[in-house]
C-alpha cells in the first residue's frame, strides 16, 4: 500500500514539473535473453543519445544503472534532470522501453497502478492456509519475502490451528462440531484476510484451492470482503512453489481482462467514445469517472499550461479562454492531467485481444463512462 502510494505521488509531482527532465523506462528483468549480459545499458545509451540528453546527465544515469547487477525488479522507471532530481522506482511488470527528454512522461506509471493493482490470492485446502499479495512495485523492506511476478506471502497467524476431518458426517454430534470448528476457523482466517487487505490496498481477491474448500472459506468471508472476490479456482496445490505462483499469475491476468471486458461493455450501454467526444465530456462537462484507452494511442493536442486544459483544434496556438500561448503534447501525456485534475479512473489497454479490438475499432480508441 505504502509503495502504491508512493507511485501516486510520484505521478502528481512529475506531472507538474516543468521540463527538460528525463524519463527511461529500462527492461532488466533477468528472464529476458535480450537482457543477458546488461544488454540494457547499451539500448539506454542509444535512446539517451538519440533524445539529446546531456552527457554529465547520461553518465549519472548509466553509472547507476550498471551498478544495478541486481535490481529485484522487471522494469526500472528513473526520472533525472540536471538540477539535481534522481528518482528510480522498481517494477515487478514488463513495460515497454521507453526514453524522454522533455516533459515527464507518468503515463506508464498510470499503466502499472490502473493495470496491476493490488491482488490478493488465497490459498488453502483442508491442512492450510497461505495469503499472497501481488503488487506492482517491489518494496526493498519485502524483498526476501517475493515469490516471483511480484507476489509476496504474509505471515498470518490464527488464534487456532485448522481443524483436521475425522471422517464424521454433519449428521452426528462429531460431525457437527467438526463443523462449527472449520466455520470458526474460516470466520478468523476472513477477518485477517479483511483486515490484511485493507493494510496492504488490495481491491480484487483470488480464492485458490480445492472447491469445496474456497466455496466455505468464501462464505463465511465478512460482507466488505465477499464483493472482492475476482476468481475462485481450482489449484494443485501439491505443485512446486514456482508452478503455484504462475497459476496465481494466470488468474490474476484473466481476471482483468474480463474485468477490462466488463468496463467496455459498461461504456457501450452508458458511456460516451471516440477521442474528441470524450475528452469535451471529460473536461468541459466533467461527466466522464472512469476512462479507457488504447496504451498506444497515436497522437498528439494542443495544451493550455495557463488554463489546464485541451484545445481541440491543433492548430490553434492561443488558448480561447486565456489568450496565453499553446503548445502541442501527446495526447496520452494529456489524458494522464486531465484524468487526474477531474478525479476520474484511467485505464490504459494494451495488447492484442478483443477489448483492444473493440476499444480500437469501435471506440476509436479512447472511450467513458459518464455520470449521467
Amino acid at each position: 500500500m505504502a509503495q502504491t502510494q508512493e507511485i501516486r505521488r510520484a505521478i502528481d509531482s512529475m506531472a507538474g514539473r516543468d521540463g527538460p527532465v528525463l524519463s527511461a523506462y529500462v527492461s532488466v528483468n533477468a528472464a529476458i535473453a535480450e537482457n543477458q549480459g546488461q544488454a540494457y545499458l547499451v539500448r539506454l545509451r542509444d535512446a539517451m543519445n538519440d533524445e539529446g540528453v546531456p552527457e554529465g546527465l547520461q553518465d549519472r544515469i548509466r553509472g547507476f544503472v550498471e551498478d544495478e547487477t541486481h535490481p529485484g525488479a522487471r522494469t526500472l522507471a528513473v526520472f533525472a534532470d540536471e538540477d539535481g532530481l534522481f528518482e528510480v522506482y522498481r517494477l515487478q511488470v514488463d513495460l515497454p522501453e521507453s526514453c524522454r527528454w522533455g516533459d515527464p512522461n507518468v503515463a506508464p506509471l498510470t499503466l502499472v497502478l490502473d493495470e496491476y493493482e493490488p491482488y490478493g490470492a488465497v490459498v488453502l485446502d483442508a491442512e492450510r492456509f497461505r495469503l499472497f499479495v501481488v503488487s506492482p512495485l517491489a518494496d526493498p523492506e519485502d524483498a526476501g519475502e517475493m515469490k516471483g511476478s511480484g507476489f509476496r506471502e504474509l505471515d498470518l497467524r490464527p488464534g487456532q490451528p485448522h481443524p483436521r476431518s475425522h471422517g464424521s458426517t454433519d449428521m452426528d454430534p462429531a460431525g457437527r462440531k467438526q463443523e462449527e470448528l472449520a466455520h470458526r476457523y474460516y470466520k478468523e482466517m476472513g477477518e485477517l484476510t479483511r483486515d490484511a487487505a485493507f493494510r496492504e490496498g488490495v481491491r480484487r481477491l483470488i480464492l485458490a484451492g480445492p472447491s469445496e474448500v474456497t466455496s466455505a472459506f468464501r462464505e463465511a468471508l465478512p460482507n466488505e470482503l465477499k464483493d472482492r472476490v475476482a476468481a475462485e479456482e481450482p489449484v494443485d496445490l501439491s505443485a512446486s512453489e514456482g508452478e503455484l505462483i504462475d497459476r496465481l499469475e494466470e488468474i490474476r491476468e484473466r481476471a482483468e481482462h474480463e474485468r477490462a471486458g466488463e468496463l467496455l461493455a459498461e461504456i457501450r450501454e452508458s458511456g460516451v467514445r471516440g477521442p474528441e467526444a470524450t475528452i469535451k465530456a471529460l473536461q468541459e462537462e466533467n461527466r466522464v469517472y472512469h476512462l479507457a484507452a488504447l496504451w498506444d494511442l497515436e497522437g498528439e493536442i494542443r495544451w493550455s499550461d495557463t488554463d489546464g486544459l485541451a484545445i481541440m483544434d491543433i492548430t490553434q496556438e492561443k488558448s480561447p479562454f486565456s489568450g496565453e500561448p499553446t503548445r502541442v503534447r501527446p495526447l496520452t501525456d494529456v489524458l494522464v492531467d486531465l484524468a487526474s485534475a477531474r478525479g476520474a479512473r484511467l485505464d490504459f489497454l494494451r495488447g492484442e485481444n478483443e477489448n483492444t479490438d473493440t476499444l480500437r475499432d469501435e471506440f476509436g480508441g479512447l472511450a467513458g463512462l459518464t455520470r449521467f
